[in-house]
């Protein structure tokens, strides 16, 4: 299927509102776009939020911890290094959402240490830090076929092609628990004479040689949670701003790696059908988890025994404090994770404002 993208190719009222215009096809995807045409933070919600006049934003400024008030029972504030300066400041509020980043948050919070809280704010299972997981992307593979030689692509795309996870859907059907999705691209290769000067060179760069079509799909894997699989704080080694830096201990197991050649065969097999030749598998040895979509370590879940967040993401035992980025999840699934976490973010808001109204933060 074709990946669905946020992209405006009819703005409403709301989003020339926001400042937003139509996508202009201008690939400033990755940059957040700077004409408002794809959405970011930094394009949409950010420019809306200054417009009411109730937000400030403090740049240069590293959050060092949540300030916690032993006789309130709540977190009253936050300790901010000004990263020029190195003064620490403190802002107070009465309700408080992290959202740093998964692996930053759970350093955040591991930081916010008190008399109540020694092990981090929220802390009280020792579970804090734990059961992180994150994408797999250590499997790509690639083919070309002949075919299709009249056809050609006009303009830009921002997104690819995506296979959504078909195996294990209904039931066990491998030897790997849960499965995994694919990203695809499609593309004619194409060579492009830099020689000569003047005309020559001209007529050149405008005519590129344009070969076969090429295939390309990575695999998008779902990690298993493990309790091994964790970060902690290095007490040893500190930043700049005196920030213990983050140890981050995570590896691909056993069920990642049957994921991975069945992944290869099911491609394979794929392209064969569809006629395509020079198929080559390519396996990452880059590290776990320096891909994307880092996951957990302050999860969700009913029980305060075995989790950080209650149904709200609120902590346990820190009612005022909000935890709504990739840090709160139980599992990875197959998806960009990014509007979970902006609807979890929406609804934990809607919660925050009736707890507020009600008096009960």
């Amino acid at each position: 299927i074709s990946e669905r993208m946020a992209h405006l190719t009819k703005p409403n009222p709301v989003h020339y509102e926001q400042g937003r215009v139509q996508c202009m096809s201008r690939n400033l995807c990755q940059r957040g776009c700077p004409l408002g045409g794809y959405f970011s933070s930094n394009s949409s919600t950010l420019p809306w939020a200054a417009k009411t006049g109730n937000m400030t934003l403090r740049p240069f400024s590293v959050v060092h911890s949540l300030i916690y008030d032993e006789q309130k029972q709540k977190a009253t504030g936050v300790r901010v290094i000004d990263t020029n300066t190195k003064e620490v400041i403190e802002y107070y509020a009465r309700v408080i959402f992290v959202n740093a980043g998964a692996l930053n948050s759970n350093l955040l919070l591991l930081n916010s240490t008190s008399n109540r809280f020694p092990r981090g704010l929220g802390n009280d299972n020792g579970l804090m830090g734990k059961f992180v997981a994150f994408h797999n992307y250590s499997a790509r593979i690639t083919a070309e076929t002949e075919r299709f030689s009249e056809y050609t692509t006009v303009g830009q795309n921002p997104g690819g092609g995506y296979i959504p996870r078909f195996r294990n859907l209904f039931k066990q059907e491998t030897g790997f628990l849960r499965g995994y999705a694919a990203g695809f691209s499609a593309y004619r290769s194409s060579h492009t004479d830099r020689d000569g000067i003047g005309e020559d060179l001209k007529n050149n760069l405008l005519n590129p040689q344009i070969g076969p079509w090429k295939v390309g799909s990575h695999m998008m894997g779902e990690t298993i949670p493990k309790e091994t699989n964790m970060v902690s704080l290095d007490h040893t080694n500190k930043d700049d701003w005196d920030m213990p830096l983050l140890k981050i201990s995570v590896v691909y197991d056993d069920n990642d790696e049957k994921m991975r050649e069945d992944y290869f065969e099911q491609l394979s097999e794929m392209l064969t059908s569809a006629g395509f030749k020079n198929i080559k598998t390519q396996r990452s040895t880059q590290s776990p988890g320096l891909d994307i979509h880092e996951m957990g370590g302050i999860r969700m879940g009913n029980d305060p025994e075995t989790s950080l967040l209650n149904r709200w993401n609120q902590v346990h035992s820190c009612k005022n404090v909000y935890v709504t980025d990739g840090a709160c999840m139980t599992s990875t699934s197959t998806q960009n994770p990014s509007l979970t976490y902006m609807a979890l973010t929406a609804r934990a808001v809607d919660h925050a404002v009736g707890e507020l109204k009600r008096g009960e933060l």
